[in-house]
């Protein structure tokens, strides 16, 4: 019902985010997480798609905990389609962090005719090794890279700690 209201009350801009928020909660439910690295460590996980203008929320969809049939592989990537179906359009945007960006993820939401912007940890095996980390390029450098396609570019900007 929330989900409902909240989209028919709102018109997104073309650029959407996708992020997790975690709900302060201390009781005993199945689905309480930890996650060291937020404020509140204990509590009820959502996921959100919210304009990125506003940061009005679009959809949500809550963490109810492990799937009886067993861990599920690539939760990220069904959570951005689950989000991310509801808007698609010519010309929108969706940014996302890399808990849930990968590249199967960025063509699954092209074929909405929804551009992608996220980031990727170094260490994922999609990431092409000419646009990795390199010393041997120069400080600030960005190489780019295109599909055969022209729709999927990827860049990494290349910073280096310069000691003093």
């Amino acid at each position: 019902m929330l989900n409902r209201n909240l989209q028919s009350h709102y018109v997104p801009s073309e650029c959407i985010v996708i992020d997790e928020q975690l709900f302060p909660f201390r009781g005993r439910t199945e689905f309480t997480q930890y996650m060291p690295f937020k404020p509140a460590k204990y509590g009820i996980k959502v996921w959100w798609i919210c304009d990125a203008d506003n940061f009005y929320p679009l959809t949500g969809q809550i963490y109810t905990g492990k799937s009886p049939l067993g861990q599920e592989i690539n939760q990220g990537g069904r959570v951005v389609r689950d989000l991310a179906i509801w808007y698609k359009n010519p010309g929108r945007n969706v940014t996302m962090d890399n808990c849930f960006c990968t590249l199967s993820i960025a063509r699954s939401l092209l074929s909405l005719n929804l551009s992608v912007m996220g980031t990727l940890k170094q260490n994922k095996a999609c990431i092409p090794p000419e646009t990795k980390a390199n010393s041997k390029r120069e400080t600030q450098s960005l190489p780019f890279g295109f599909a055969e396609d022209g729709k999927v570019t990827c860049a990494h900007m290349c910073q280096r700690r310069i000691n003093p």
